[in-house]
This record gives C-alpha cells, sequence and structure tokens, in this order.
C-alpha cells in the first residue's frame, strides 16, 4: 500500500531546507568520487530523517520564513493519492481474495497459480484495467515549489463489494494511473477498484514495515522533479 503527498511550499522554506542539509550531512560517509560529481550531495536517508521525523527542526526553519510546518501529511494541496504501488512493469505483486460469508471462494494472484493452493486461484492479469488520466504536472504558486513525499507498507485493504448477487469477473476493473508527473516513481499505480462501474470505497485494516518515499521537488525551469539538495530554479 502506498500514499502520496504532494503540495507546495514557499521557496524560501525550500532553500532553508536545502541549507540545513548542506550545513549537517554526515560527508565523511559519502564517497569521494560521489562529491567529486555532486558536491551538494546528501543522501537520501538524511533527506528523509529531516522531513518525515524532525519535525522540530522543520517548524523553526520554517518559522524563521515566516511560514507554518505541521507534518508532512499536511503537504497535500496538489495531490493526494492512495493506493497500491506497483512498479514500472506492470501490476506488481499483491494479491487480491475474494471473500463470500467469511469465506474464500477465489484468488487472484500475480504469478502462475500452484496446485497446492486450497482455494481457486486466477492470474490478476486477466482482470480489466482502467487508466485514469495521470495527475496534472505540479503548477504552484508564485513564490512556492512543489514537493511530493510519502510512505508505502505492506498491508491489507478491504473493498466491500454491492450486494447484487454471485459475483462477476467482467465487472471488476483496476484503476491504475501513472504518478511519474507528481514525482514518484510509480507508471503502474493501483489507485482503487470499480465494480459494475461504480468505484469500491477501500479500508486499511492491516500495515506493517512502512517505509518512505524520496522527498522531490518540481522545477518548472527544468520541468522535472529534483532531489532536495538540488537548489535550481524554481
Amino acid at each position: 500500500m502506498s500514499e502520496v503527498f504532494c503540495g507546495e511550499i514557499p521557496v524560501g522554506c525550500k532553500q532553508a531546507f536545502t541549507r540545513y542539509l548542506l550545513g549537517n550531512r554526515n560527508a565523511a560517509e559519502i564517497p569521494s568520487w560521489v562529491i567529486k560529481r555532486c558536491p551538494h550531495y546528501v543522501s537520501p536517508e538524511e533527506i528523509k530523517r529531516l522531513w518525515y521525523e524532525k519535525n522540530d527542526v522543520m517548524k523553526e526553519l520554517f518559522s524563521e520564513q515566516g511560514a507554518h510546518w505541521e507534518n508532512y501529511r499536511a503537504i497535500n494541496h496538489l495531490h493526494h493519492v492512495r493506493g497500491f504501488g506497483s512498479g514500472k512493469e506492470g501490476l506488481g505483486l499483491f494479491e487480491i481474495i475474494l471473500e463470500k460469508s467469511g469465506q474464500v471462494v477465489l484468488e487472484y494472484v500475480p504469478f502462475e497459480p500452484t496446485l497446492s493452493s486450497p482455494y481457486p486461484l486466477a492470474m490478476i492479469d486477466r482482470l480489466k484495467q482502467e487508466w485514469l488520466e495521470p495527475p496534472a504536472a505540479p503548477s504552484p504558486h508564485e513564490g512556492h515549489v512543489a514537493v511530493s513525499s510519502g510512505s508505502w507498507a505492506k498491508g491489507t485493504m478491504v473493498f466491500p463489494l454491492p450486494p447484487v448477487g454471485d459475483f462477476r469477473e467482467e465487472a471488476l476493473d483496476i484503476l491504475v494511473a501513472d504518478l511519474s508527473t507528481i514525482g514518484i516513481g510509480e507508471d503502474y499505480f493501483v489507485v482503487g477498484f470499480c465494480y459494475g462501474g461504480h468505484e469500491l470505497q477501500g479500508e486499511i485494516i492491516r500495515e506493517t514495515d512502512r517505509e518512505m518515499h524520496q522527498v522531490v521537488w518540481y522545477s518548472p525551469a527544468r520541468k522535472g522533479w529534483l532531489d532536495m539538495y538540488e537548489m535550481g530554479e524554481a
């Protein structure tokens, strides 16, 4: 499961963030060839620790620029997407289990079904895919820059089907989107499911092993997403 937050912050806050990164990085742990090629390099883990974990530092950096910082989840003014991060070559590694009255009646898997399974199995890629319009590339307000971040984790979501009798496979659509426009390297991102033309509402019931997405910012001048240690031109 994955959750993506794309919003905007003042340019001054972005610059303060970068200055703090460069002033507090552990340069001794960075290979010399990396420093030679990119003198301002800061490791992704250091960037993530500041953005996701050091709220007191973030509040101070933003306050010095006359702005307010709550937490990374509040940076969702432009896009907030939740679903299944899948990857670049297909729908990825997740399973769909259909239950009726608490009993498993069918399971869709991303690999060849095994004969040893106690449940009826089918390949997940035989389900229909409905491609959604990708999110628009950010167009932040003057004096602001767009930033994308988020998290992904192992887990389980439940999508109740409407009470319409027996399940019809042809009525189930997987909703897929390309999120590369908002700085996330997922061009097969599953944002949910439709059944009979109606989008299903999901609920997270289990989540483990959460990890954080890399934090990136958008430069309209360079028409692309950059690492947070890069100043660039907004």
